[in-house]
């Protein structure tokens, strides 16, 4: 078994546990980020298909010309 003292351990284990710690709150918060920047660009082009649909409605409605 390796001869090693509580002191050694823990000058070794602890900066490995907040190196993980840290990238893990990194990655999670880089996922949360891009996320909610797809829902964010997902409802403004939903919102722009509405636009266009409304459009065309209207359009067909009062006899306007279709936009080429």
């Amino acid at each position: 078994m390796l001869d090693i003292g509580l002191f050694e351990l823990l000058v070794f284990s602890v900066p490995i546990l907040v190196t993980l710690t840290v990238a893990y709150w990194v990655i999670r918060l880089a996922v949360r980020h891009g996320t909610l920047d797809a829902y964010r660009i997902d409802r403004v082009d939903q919102r722009i298909a509405g636009m266009q649909a409304a459009t065309r409605r209207t359009q067909k409605t009062y006899g306007g010309s279709e936009p080429e």
